[in-house]
């Protein structure tokens, strides 16, 4: 009997491996293809965000664009550069399947905000281009410079609160002016508005974006003249658009007619009640209106927007809040936040109020800080929220029984940031079930 060489290739291939192989082909082929080519195949899109603070509204937004991109542009590669990219990662890794999350940018705008205080935004413009300024982060800028799109996501982190984030929008526009990467800024909150040369510097930049989109009539205004901005409202407003779980609870809090509360302790320094100020003055504010409307403890739900801050208000209300029920920013994050019951909401959080109001809950809107979160608030007053608002502990409010927003002005702002979303990442007709 003859043996064949044990170097001889087998009279069969195992089905398993025979399958790999045709599938593996059929991929390449796919990614090649125009069809490939038009789901992202080659393209490498590059957001920058304030994400992995973490806070509830920004994470929202982060997941919510890069699950957008995981259903029309699946094959590219996405980079996330944001401020804190361990906690991002944890948080969003399954949003998309080729995320890679950095944090080149941010480390050059927040070095610089200490070590160039008068004009940060200059030196990270040239560091963003010549690596040679900043070279531990070399192979971060070389993956910035391969994008094919830029798009810094929104929020309310680019104005006289966090001036030195002017360097993101500067060195971004540097960047693409070079690399000839589509540049867009997305449902931005300017208010209250930079001054002097970081203005002058951030319209400047802006002149280089193919989209520069506001989330406030406010913003909107304060570019008028200066550059041509559309106002298609806070991209949160994208996650409700095909929304997927873990948006709201499905479990009802244990109360009828219960109050949620979600209250921070930062950016309360000017909030005023008759006796105190800052988050003294915020938890007597609660405390009065709790007992004005006769809410028992065990008919209150705490929810965290961020973890710890959210928690000294509820703190200081100790027995006042005996029996409530506590979800803490991992429940609201895994779970989703417990709106859609017809609790009544009193928030100072700006995304658990659109969140919320969307979901038909009434609400107060607390303003924790005039002229950042009033204009906030009021932006979703003008698109159609009926809750009130607070601009002071001064009184208490009647109690609300509106209905948030009805379903005309959630779905008009729903088409509106949709829109935004298609003009950046258009989709050809073969692709429109994906939007």
């Amino acid at each position: 009997m003859t043996r064949r060489p044990a170097t001889d290739r087998p009279l069969f291939r195992p089905a398993g491996i025979l399958a790999d192989r045709i599938g593996t082909a059929v991929r390449h082929r796919t990614a090649d293809s125009r069809l490939g080519r038009a789901m992202g195949t080659g393209e490498v899109i590059y957001l920058v965000a304030p994400a992995g603070h973490p806070n509830y509204g920004d994470e929202l937004i982060a997941r919510t664009w890069l699950r957008h991109l995981a259903r029309v542009r699946p094959n590219a590669t996405v980079v996330l550069d944001c401020h804190s990219p361990g906690t991002a990662t944890t948080l969003l890794r399954d949003a998309h399947p080729n995320m890679l999350v950095v944090d080149t940018l941010w480390q050059l705008t927040n070095h610089a905000a200490g070590a160039e205080p008068q004009a940060p935004w200059g030196w990270v413009a040239s560091a963003a281009l010549d690596t040679g300024l900043a070279p531990r982060v070399t192979a971060g800028v070389d993956l910035l410079h391969s994008a094919t799109t830029i798009h810094l996501l929104g929020g309310g982190y680019l104005n006289t609160v966090w001036p030195h984030h002017v360097s993101l929008f500067v060195a971004a526009a540097a960047v693409a002016r070079r690399s000839g990467a589509r540049l867009a800024a997305t449902g931005q909150g300017l208010v209250p508005a930079l001054q002097g040369r970081a203005w002058a510097a951030l319209t400047e930049s802006f002149a280089a974006f193919d989209i520069v989109d506001v989330r406030d009539s406010a913003s909107s205004e304060v570019l008028d003249g200066a550059v041509a901005a559309r106002h298609s409202g806070d991209d949160a407003w994208l996650a409700l658009h095909r929304p997927r779980p873990p948006l709201y609870r499905e479990t009802v809090p244990p109360a009828e007619h219960g109050v949620v509360l979600c209250l921070q302790s930062d950016l309360t320094e000017k909030f005023a009640g008759p006796r105190s100020t800052g988050v003294e003055a915020l938890a007597d504010f609660v405390r009065t209106t709790l007992d004005a409307w006769d809410v028992p403890g065990s008919a209150v739900t705490v929810i965290e927007g961020i973890p710890g801050h959210d928690n000294e208000v509820p703190f200081l209300l100790g027995p006042r809040l005996t029996g409530a029920t506590v979800l803490n920013f991992r429940d609201v994050w895994l779970g989703g936040l417990p709106a859609g019951h017809r609790h009544t909401w009193i928030s100072t959080r700006f995304h658990p109020h659109l969140m919320a109001a969307a979901a038909g809950d009434p609400g107060v809107a607390v303003v924790a800080m005039p002229g950042y979160y009033s204009t906030k608030h009021r932006s979703l007053i003008d698109a159609g929220s009926d809750w009130s608002v607070v601009d002071s502990g001064m009184s208490v409010p009647d109690r609300p029984s509106g209905h948030g927003f009805d379903a005309i002005a959630r779905e008009r702002a729903v088409s509106a940031k949709l829109a935004t979303a298609v003009e950046i990442y258009p989709v050809p007709p073969v692709l429109a079930h994906r939007i």
